[in-house]
């Protein structure tokens, strides 16, 4: 008996450690994230349950950004009334350009990450360290349930419109034994994100929805919405259109003259830090 006791104690050691050591055999189905956010001098936290039966190869790819630390010091580059876009720019009040945005150079950044999860890859072979598009009008299905919906502060992944561009690209999603030829444009999400300020819950076919905020942070971000709302209305100064270039870096694309209308807030929306805490 205690020869059997102990041979489990070992076994439930064994698989501790096992699990430490291959994340990927111990993935739950609801990764936790914390989203701290600063603003006018004040915090605010917000708790996510990120859902991997919905959308496997969007929480991957953010859990993976969210672990390497690529969205702390980030910054709300546009603030709108329903939404809160951020994801790919610091804030630097001492910049002239962009209205004080500083681009972080996505593909510079994670092409040095080791095991970088790849859902879509050149005619050719070359991944583009994109993110396959698991929503309706990327033709993505799902076997189980309805996908996620908007609701007040979800996140949902973002990409900018690459216009009148028809590459074509094939994507390789974890659950799919096919290899699928899609159009790029609604494969080419890299690290924006929005939170959602949508007073009613709202079906997007256009972009992947993957996390929920937890009942603790509905108040806190109501906060921080009034927080804001209450700076614009204070300063008359307090925001500023920016027409920023955009995909620029993106080598779909290459050499780009687009450009994309933001509103920028004179005092910055910090995304402080984002960590998991749940895998």
């Amino acid at each position: 008996m205690k020869l059997k006791k102990l041979v489990s104690g070992i076994l439930a050691v064994t698989a501790t450690f096992g699990c430490v050591g291959m994340l990927t055999a111990c993935e739950t189905a609801h990764p936790e994230v914390r989203i701290e956010v600063s603003f006018n001098d004040e915090s605010y936290t917000l708790d996510y349950k990120l859902y991997r039966k919905f959308a496997p190869a969007t929480v991957n790819h953010f859990l993976k950004l969210a672990e390497e630390g690529y969205y702390d010091g980030l910054c709300v580059h546009n603030y709108a009334d329903d939404r809160l876009y951020t994801g790919a720019y610091s804030f630097d009040e001492e910049s002239s350009e962009y209205g004080g945005l500083v681009y972080k150079k996505y593909y510079d950044v994670v092409k040095n990450y080791e095991n970088f999860p790849k859902s879509v890859y050149t005619e050719e072979g070359e991944a583009t360290y994109t993110l396959c598009g698991e929503f309706a009008d990327n033709q993505f299905e799902w076997e189980k349930g309805e996908p996620l919906k908007e609701t007040y502060g979800s996140l949902t992944m973002f990409y900018t419109n690459k216009g009148a561009n028809d590459s074509r690209v094939v994507v390789k999603h974890p659950d799919s034994e096919k290899d699928l030829k899609r159009p790029y444009n609604e494969n080419s999400a890299t690290s924006q994100f929005f939170i959602s300020l949508a007073a009613a819950e709202k079906t997007n076919t256009k972009y992947c929805t993957f996390a929920v905020l937890e009942e603790d942070g509905l108040q806190e971000l109501t906060k921080l919405q009034e927080a804001i709302k209450a700076y614009l209305e204070d300063n008359d100064e307090g925001s500023e259109k920016v027409s920023v270039k955009v995909d620029d870096d993106d080598a779909f694309v290459g050499n780009s003259t687009r450009r994309e209308t933001y509103t920028v807030l004179s005092e910055a929306i910090v995304i402080t830090s984002v960590k998991v805490t749940k895998t």
